[in-house]
Parts: structure tokens; sequence; C-alpha cells
């Protein structure tokens, strides 16, 4: 609701107001924080600095009260709504689609440690060059990308390749 995001954002602008006053910040060093706000924005990379910066704590918030293995950030890369796919699967790839085989197999459980059927596994990850579908020009959207529904015994594998190592961008705002 607006009332909701209007407390957000002014408890936001007094929490930096805190940082301006708590660190006696100059002119000088004012100048160089606005600027690199500016230039996050100018190269495009907000939600990977949110991602990396504040995401997980937005995780420990949602995981508070829960039981079970913690969640995991969703990262800069996700996109909704995914193909779904059954238990035993490939992952939607070029034909010619470059790296190693990997099979990424397990098991939903609940609590008692019992498998959960028709439970969701999202998985989406970079090609072998390190481009993600949806961000890259010559990425067919939904490369690389699916929910899986695992088996009555909340089982799954899915067969893909192995992606390139993921890393922050150091030639941008981000990365410096």
């Amino acid at each position: 609701p607006p009332e909701r995001v209007s407390a957000i954002a002014k408890d936001v602008l007094e929490a930096l107001a805190g940082v301006i006053d708590k660190h006696g910040i100059t002119y000088p060093e004012y100048r160089v924080l606005k600027q690199w706000l500016i230039d996050i924005g100018q190269f495009g990379e907000w939600p990977l600095w949110l991602d990396v910066f504040l995401e997980h704590n937005v995780e420990e918030v949602a995981y508070r009260g829960q039981h079970g293995t913690k969640g995991s950030i969703e990262g800069p890369y996700y996109v909704a709504d995914a193909k779904t796919l059954p238990s035993k699967c490939e992952l939607p790839m070029r034909d010619n689609e470059v790296g190693s085989k990997l099979v990424f197999e397990g098991q939903v459980r609940d609590l008692d440690g019992n498998g959960l059927d028709g439970a969701t596994v999202e998985l989406w990850h970079a090609d072998d060059e390190g481009y993600y579908s949806h961000f890259a020009p010559h990425i067919p959207d939904g490369n690389l990308r699916g929910t899986i529904v695992a088996d009555g015994e909340g089982r799954f594998e899915i067969t893909t390749i192995q992606p390139a190592p993921y890393q922050i961008p150091t030639d941008g705002p981000t990365g410096w």
C-alpha cells in the first residue's frame, strides 16, 4: 500500500541522513557518493547493486519464523515464469550450446524427511561464457532456465551445461 511505501522511503532517507551526520560527510565526499550513485544508474547496474548488497537482508527477513533449509536470493538474473519441466529433464538450450555436461539431481523433503510430491525447483544459470538469457541479446529467451516439478518422492534430475563461474563485473560501479 502507498502508506507502507511512504513509511519505508521515509525511513531509508532518515537512515542516509544519519550516515551523513555520523560520518560528518563533506561536500567533496557527498559529490563523490552522488556521482557513484549516478554511475550505477548510467551503467544499468541498479538491479545488480541491490541484489549484491541488499537482497540477502530481504532473504533473512523472509526466513524469520521458517523452518527447514534457508532460501537463497533470486539475484539480478531471475526471470519469472520459466518453462515448466518434468522431474527428469534437460534445461532448454541452444542446439549448439557450448559447455561441459552437468547433471544436477536431488530431493525436496519436508521437515520430517519425506519427499514432497510436486515440489518445484527453479533453476537458471549463465551459459559457458557467463551470459544469461533475457539479459544478453544473442541468447534466446528461456535458454538454460526452467521450473522443474519434482516426482512423487520429491526427486529431480536436471541435465544442463556447466555455467561460467559467477562473478560481479569489475568494470562498473558495483565492482568498483
